[in-house]
């Protein structure tokens, strides 16, 4: 790993302790152990570090996952549930964790959730890279119905744009009520969520 994506890595775990705000440099730099001159050799300040893993993990991830997604075999409710688990940080292809940030084991999806969030409202300037990937996740699901329809998986008289609109709806209502509302597991929410969803589009 490069000294670069080494001080955002640190910087991230840092994060997901005690928000990012929380960090200072002095943490970044024994933790990482690097220095303040590599620090600023290759980020302007601390706030250029997080926009920096912003793009290197949100954006990327996605395209990562797309990738991903076009080797998966299965039916439409497999690729959806596949797709649910993988962005809570579960490829439960093989149950392994597939953050691209961190050591890639103990992130505890909650945590990053609550992260991003505070990161979306206390850094205005990083808001255009939100919009831009949940742009990229609906787009993602719209193509994923259009497949699906064009393959005569599911029914063919669904409006796949606002099908995808109900699926990120559902995507992003499952994360932040098992965060905020732990009666019952992340697992029951996606699992209900998948049975509604495929006996309302199924043929």
């Amino acid at each position: 790993m490069n000294k670069k994506d080494k001080i955002a890595e640190v910087t991230f775990s840092l994060a997901l302790k005690c928000g990012f705000d929380n960090v200072s440099l002095n943490q970044i730099e024994d933790t990482g152990n690097v220095t303040t001159g590599a620090i600023y050799y290759h980020f302007k300040d601390k706030n250029d570090i997080l926009k920096y893993i912003v793009e290197m993990y949100i954006l990327k991830e996605i395209e990562n996952f797309k990738k991903i997604l076009k080797n998966y075999k299965g039916t439409p409710l497999e690729k959806l549930r596949f797709t649910f688990y993988y962005h809570v940080g579960l490829n439960i292809g093989d149950h392994s964790d597939i953050l691209e940030l961190s050591d890639k084991t103990n992130v505890d999806y909650k945590q990053h959730h609550l992260l991003l969030t505070s990161v979306y409202y206390q850094h205005q300037e990083l808001r255009n890279l939100f919009h831009n990937m949940n742009l990229e996740i609906f787009k993602f699901y719209k193509e994923l119905i259009e497949e699906s329809i064009e393959k005569k998986e599911i029914r063919s008289d669904i409006n796949s744009e606002d099908l995808a609109i109900y699926l990120f709806t559902i995507f992003k209502g499952f994360i932040e009520l098992s965060t905020v509302f732990p009666k019952f597991t992340l697992k029951k929410f996606i699992e209900t969520n998948l049975e509604l969803i495929f006996e309302n589009i199924k043929k």
